[in-house]
């Protein structure tokens, strides 16, 4: 009490006779700690550790994914703190500015290497990682204390993995250790950083490793038993059934919330290893919890942890009727649902049922975290199923169109009435199916989904099978409601799908416009299919081979089932006697049975191409195998040949740029890069002849390549000189360009560095009496900063100009404090501010790198957006 008396007593003493940072004495150092450490510093870490509090009460595991080891990598978790991370930032930064003691290069006052530290943390948490890098970089080479050189480089390390910079991370970690001074009780969140880092490398032995070492220093509870359970999660994905499984029961012992505690007996099921016995006894704890009312919207789970037990026991009839009711049960957890309809659709994709494998995968994308490891996968999966069961739905399609079209107009007329009937008793049985229990409901959905798929092997028309047509209109009255009559109405994002290209340009077909077209309740929506002209017939048949040989390339490249590619290949030809598609059709079945050892199969192709396609590029590939490999060399010389001429062109040799081109049309007259070439040679004919000749010869380019990308950009220059611009004029707007890229590519040689030491500079003319400026900034220098002893200089510059420099006005926010104050225009500065020489604060590192470029517009650019925040 008499330490806080002498505090709240020598206050207001000390802000009267210590205010000074540049004297070391008792006095000043005793006030800017005093101050420091109980105004600015106390205030910036209690809204640091506020944020954290709100980050952990606003959170919400979902236990059915891997758990993050450091919630703020969620942006819903980070972004509603930014608040009180920037006044973590204002006052940390307000400490530095008013109470750092940096005197001769050394600090006296001993809070400020903690609130740097304070201040860098923030700026991690906010995803500011170059602001906060520059900070440890700084805090790491300016203090000599030993936990600030060791948090550093935690924190550096903890930059670079979420900058996915793993070497540099690694390099940073590995130098941490209590040894050299890294604080034994934060070495929990060290460990667990670097399980972090291995996750992301998906290292997942190395991740466990370090997490073990986490468990065991983490002294809070809550947060020792929630990495507990993540260790238990890693163990699981590792194949460590037994190991997880106990890591579960210490989980469970140690009394966490209730849902974590749910999970964890749930995933304790999932983890455990049918071969270590107790599985009858695992199942009864599951069925006795789903009879717990309190597990009743956790249904879903332990349905789907019964599933698991079963099918590692080889019941997958069981297992899947259990991943059924998972997915029947989910009530309020999308994800849970997502899991099981993945684990349906693995299981069907594997015997393969491609047809039942794509419902359960498209239901999964809809379900299923997008942050799950295998989304990707599942997407490209689900994709190409969709795909594929799209080509096989247009082929039976077409053909049984095909086959009503061969029947009596009055045959056509009395199925079509049937269909209609059928629509309208499905709409009936819809209003009724929607009344029936939501257990029923699903289980009628796997039922008829069964005898779908029978009826849809027999190859029927859809339109023919009644229970198919109303299963179908039930199912997604009850699923999904009214919906409006749009494509692709079940996706947000309803970017249209890719059409089947019908012909060489990719044309399409208008709509039918007869009434009704779009009524299923009227005849003229069935007659509009119906292939009965000619070209309606042709148009079917080109349906059916784009679709056959889609359909055979995805399981050939995406499904990686070369027989239904061999069978599906075989049936275009043996179909169609030609198509665009047949000389590759041939080649891919030459190959794929030469592959598969068949050689008096892949025999038997290879003489079908050499007497079919004689002159096609497979031929030829076939005839000399090493054609391929010469065309490859062959453009690789046509490749540099442009470059050459391309160079000389941009270094103003026209003359030389033609001369390769010359020579290059004569040695290659017909390749890829020969409107390339024609191009630029218009372009050198500008400059050796005329603007003339080069309009002349770029109507020729656009004339031969009008369509092509070349074609169109010689057209732009073409109306561009035909507008009345000029050779000159373009030069002077591509000379800007290239001073553009020149302050581009050296805006990358700065850093924004706060904690570094920083001058300012002034850039002036020769013409202009540099004497006198200089002068003139002295002059300023001492009415306004008496106390500081700025040096002011003059350094002479290329292209007749000078810099006046004042040396070391301090770290980034006093070196802009010195700017505004002098761009104030103060009677002193006035008249050097309305001539408008360039003006910046720039930092000893910057200021190296533009001493030596010298471009001054580079830097003003990087000045204003850094640190005057100007676009």
């Amino acid at each position: 009490m008499k330490l806080f008396r002498f505090i709240f007593i020598a206050l207001p003493l000390f802000g009267i006779i210590s205010c000074s940072q540049q004297k070391n004495t008792i006095v000043n150092r005793t006030y800017h700690d005093v101050t420091a450490h109980y105004n600015g510093f106390f205030n910036g870490r209690l809204a640091l550790q506020e944020a954290h509090d709100d980050m952990r009460n606003s959170y919400q595991e979902d236990y059915t994914s891997r758990l993050p080891l450091f919630i703020e990598d969620k942006d819903e978790v980070v972004q509603p703190i930014y608040p009180k991370l920037d006044r973590a930032i204002a006052k940390t930064s307000l400490v530095i500015d008013r109470h750092s003691m940096d005197i001769k290069g050394k600090e006296y006052c001993k809070w400020i290497d903690e609130t740097w530290v304070v201040m860098g943390e923030a700026q991690f948490l906010k995803r500011e990682y170059i602001q906060a890098k520059q900070i440890f970089d700084f805090t790491k080479r300016k203090y000599d204390d030993d936990e600030t050189k060791q948090l550093s480089l935690y924190w550096l390390g903890r930059i670079y993995t979420a900058q996915e910079n793993y070497t540099r991370a690694g390099d940073h970690f590995r130098k941490v250790s209590v040894v050299d001074g890294f604080p034994e009780k934060t070495l929990g969140d060290l460990f667990a950083a670097k399980a972090d880092f291995y996750l992301k490398q998906n290292r997942l032995e190395d991740a466990i490793e370090e997490l073990e070492k986490s468990v065991i220093r983490t002294k809070k509870r809550a947060v020792k038993t929630r990495r507990m359970f993540i260790l238990a999660q890693l163990l699981r994905e590792d194949g460590d059934g037994i190991r997880s499984s106990a890591l579960y029961e210490e989980v469970i012992k140690r009394n966490p919330e209730y849902e974590m505690a749910f999970y964890a007996k749930i995933n304790r099921a999932l983890a455990h290893d049918v071969t270590a016995g107790n599985t009858e006894e695992i199942k009864e704890i599951l069925f006795k919890m789903l009879r717990d009312e309190k597990n009743i919207e956790y249904q879903d789970q332990i349905y789907y942890a019964l599933a698991e037990l079963e099918l590692k026991e080889g019941n997958e009839p069981k297992g899947v009727e259990y991943l059924k009711l998972a997915t029947q049960k989910s009530v309020r957890n999308g994800n849970a649902k997502g899991l099981a309809y993945y684990r349906l659709a693995g299981i069907y994709f594997d015997k393969p049922n491609y047809a039942i494998a794509q419902a359960y995968y498209d239901s999964t994308v809809t379900f299923l975290n997008t942050e799950h490891p295998d989304y990707d996968m599942i997407m490209a999966r689900a994709g190409s199923l969709t795909q594929m069961m799209r080509d096989i739905e247009i082929v039976d399609r077409e053909d049984s169109l095909q086959d009503f079209a061969l029947l009596s107009e009055k045959e056509q007329e009395r199925r079509i009435e049937m269909l209609i009937d059928d629509f309208i008793q499905a709409e009936k049985d819809a209003e009724r199916q929607k009344q029936l229990d939501q257990m029923e409901s699903q289980q009628a959905k796997f039922d008829q989904n069964s005898n779908f798929n029978q009826n849809a092997n027999r190859g029927e028309w859809y339109f023919y099978n009644a229970g198919a047509v109303g299963f179908g209109a039930s199912e997604f009255l009850r699923i999904w409601g009214k919906r409006k009559n749009e494509d692709n109405w079940r996706r947000a994002d309803k970017t249209t799908l890719a059409p089947l290209l019908l012909g060489e340009e990719g044309e399409g077909f208008e709509e039918d416009t007869l009434d009704g077209a779009n009524d299923p309740k009227n005849a003229n929506y069935y007659w509009k299919s119906v292939p009965d002209t000619d070209e309606k017939l042709d148009r079917s048949h080109a349906l059916i081979i784009e679709a056959l040989y889609d359909l055979a390339l995805v399981y050939k490249e995406r499904m990686k089932d070369d027989p239904k590619a061999i069978e599906t290949f075989e049936e275009l030809i043996a179909r169609y006697d030609s198509s665009k598609y047949h000389v590759n059709v041939h080649y891919q079945l030459y190959l794929m049975y030469a592959e598969s050892g068949n050689q008096t199969k892949s025999d038997y192709y290879k003489t079908e191409i050499l007497k079919k396609y004689p002159d096609s590029e497979y031929a030829k590939v076939i005839l000399n195998p090493n054609y391929a490999l010469e065309s490859v060399e062959e453009e690789a010389a046509v490749k540099q040949l442009y470059a050459q001429a391309y160079m000389a062109f941009e270094d103003r040799n026209y003359r030389q740029s033609y001369d390769v081109i010359q020579s290059s049309l004569k040695r290659f007259p017909n390749s890829e890069f020969t409107p390339q070439f024609k191009f630029l040679e218009a372009l050198c004919l500008g400059f050796i002849d005329s603007q003339e000749r080069m309009v002349i010869e770029l109507k020729n380019v656009r004339s031969s390549y009008g369509n092509s990308e070349v074609g169109q950009e010689a057209d732009e220059i073409i109306q561009y000189f035909e507008n009345g611009r000029s050779l000159e004029t373009s030069l002077e707007e591509a000379e800007e360009e290239i001073n553009q890229e020149e302050i581009n590519e050296l805006l990358g040689t700065y850093s924004y560095d706060l904690g570094a030491s920083h001058n300012f500079v002034m850039i002036v003319p020769d013409s202009s009496d540099v004497n006198t400026t200089q002068s003139l900034v002295s002059d300023f220098n001492r009415k306004y900063f008496s106390t500081k002893g700025f040096k002011t200089s003059m350094i002479p510059l290329k292209e007749s100009r000078a810099m006046i420099i004042v040396s070391n006005i301090g770290y980034a926010n006093k070196a802009l404090d010195y700017y505004e104050t002098f761009t104030a225009a103060s009677p002193e500065t006035k008249p050097l501010i309305e001539l408008e020489y360039p003006v910046f604060v720039i930092s000893y590192d910057n200021y190296a790198h533009f001493y030596k470029n010298q471009n001054a517009d580079a830097y003003l650019q990087f000045f204003n957006e850094n640190y005057l925040k100007v676009e």
